[in-house]
């Protein structure tokens, strides 16, 4: 079993070890910005990030351990990213991840719409994906 709960200072080494085993974003890791899936043993198993930006936020930064995916930490980690902001959420994500987030009504947004707080980010990803 596992709680959803905010981030502390103390689980940030393993929040970047865990993004950093997944090829997630590094960049300006507050740990506000997060919350985690902790064991009952005090691992985190996942964790999710929503990033401000003056207009909107972002979920980034999402990423669950080997052994828990497909046991619903994910889809309960951005249940509780979207509970904190009730504005615009956007998000980049590969392609094999699209239909997991179709599940909380997320969807594909035409290149030209982009907002442009987020415009260097999706260049980036797509300089390492496509």
């Amino acid at each position: 079993m596992w709680e959803i709960e905010a981030a502390k200072a103390a689980d940030m080494p393993e929040i970047e070890d865990l993004i950093a085993a997944v090829g997630g974003n590094l960049v300006d890791l507050a740990t506000d910005q997060f919350v985690v899936a902790k064991s009952e043993d005090a691992r985190i198993l996942g964790c999710g990030r929503l990033r401000s930006y003056p207009e909107f936020c972002e979920i980034a930064s999402m990423a669950v351990t080997d052994d828990c995916r497909t046991k619903g930490i994910g889809r309960e980690i951005v249940e509780r990213l979207l509970e904190l902001y009730k504005g615009t959420i956007y998000l980049i994500c590969a392609a094999d991840l699209v239909e997991f987030f179709r599940r909380f009504e997320f969807s594909l947004l035409p290149e030209p719409d982009m907002p442009d707080g987020l415009r260097p980010k999706w260049d980036y990803f797509c300089s390492l994906y496509y």
